[in-house]
């Protein structure tokens, strides 16, 4: 078996000294040049304080992984044994273009991820939201050597503002400039409509899509761990450099950036994928005061075999709230990892 790689990106955002330059930049950069809503709220820097539960998930549910590459500006938790023989520590400065330095901008610092010196071909990216629930075998990531992708071509209903929204009409635009992306689609429509794969209903609407859209690729690939090959970010830049290196430029997120996403979207035009129904692998949640009774029975159910718990700022008590969520993990996760002191 080829060697797959995990990452995993993570800030403290309650760091004085990170607040601190953080917030110079911040004076620097005008607000109309920031995405708005949630993407550069201060939720999304925040520690949860369930980061232990990660690497216990990941030692348990899949220690086939060869290594885990934790990537940070240079953070790391008190806890962390650094000894670890699977653990690589890697500072942003080990692997971004200095004049993109310091950033705040997670599509910065993952869309640069295939300079990190060894970092294995094939590696799967977990933000620090993202655990896994139950075992996960190496084909849940690669089958025959291909990323495992959601294949969701989707219809276009990006209607008003969301930072999501513009992130995937912005890839799409990539595409069309480094790609013949109709003529791609054609040539491997079966994996679009791969039943098997996608399930009846996924497959067909796959298919409507194709025909509505042509050569438009809409789709968020999900919000769950996804698999990536680090030639295909190589390709990315190397056709498309001016628009990525605008994307890493910016030390917020952007309304006019690109993210990892692209790499996805670009194995699926390019056919370099094996198609998934990420409904089939885990769920997302909006963690609020609403939700956090069904996160965590969820978790102490084991429900899905992925889970996503995206931080906003419809908490009313993090502490209290993140305290629910981790003894929820402890329940299924009790041991430490031998990533832990």
């Amino acid at each position: 078996m080829e060697k797959i790689d995990f990452v995993l990106t993570w800030v403290d955002g309650s760091d004085p000294a990170w607040l601190a330059e953080k917030r110079k930049y911040e004076k620097s950069v005008s607000a109309e040049n920031r995405a708005g809503g949630e993407a550069n709220a201060d939720c999304r820097y925040r520690d949860c304080g369930l980061l232990r539960y990660w690497f216990r998930a990941v030692e348990l549910f899949a220690p086939w992984a060869d290594r885990v590459f934790f990537v940070t500006c240079g953070q790391k938790p008190d806890w962390l044994d650094e000894s670890n023989p699977k653990l690589r520590l890697v500072n942003h400065a080990d692997y971004i273009p200095a004049g993109h330095l310091p950033t705040f901008h997670s599509d910065t610092i993952e869309l640069n991820l295939h300079r990190i010196p060894d970092l294995s071909e094939r590696f799967v990216l977990f933000n620090d939201d993202m655990f896994l629930l139950r075992p996960a075998g190496p084909d849940e990531f690669f089958r025959n050597g291909l990323p495992v992708i959601p294949c969701d071509l989707g219809f276009p209903r990006w209607i008003g503002y969301s930072p999501a929204s513009r992130i995937v009409v912005n890839n799409a635009g990539v595409l069309k400039l480094g790609l013949n992306v109709e003529k791609l689609l054609w040539k491997n429509f079966r994996k679009f409509a791969d039943v098997r794969s996608l399930g009846f209903a996924r497959a067909v609407k796959n298919v409507v899509s194709f025909a509505v859209n042509k050569a438009w690729i809409p789709g968020t690939f999900g919000h769950l761990p996804l698999p990536h090959l680090k030639s295909t970010f190589a390709e990315i830049w190397n056709s498309q450099p001016e628009i990525l290196n605008r994307t890493s430029r910016s030390r917020f997120r952007i309304d006019e950036g690109v993210s990892h996403w692209l790499a996805c979207a670009w194995d699926i035009v390019t056919g370099r994928f094996f198609p998934s129904n990420e409904k089939r692998i885990g769920e997302t949640f909006q963690l609020d005061d609403r939700s956090l009774g069904r996160v965590c029975a969820a978790i102490r159910r084991q429900a899905y075999r992925q889970i996503c718990i995206n931080d906003t700022e419809r908490i009313s008590d993090p502490d209290g709230t993140f305290a629910e969520v981790a003894r929820a993990f402890e329940s299924i996760l009790p041991g430490k990892s031998s990533f832990e002191k």
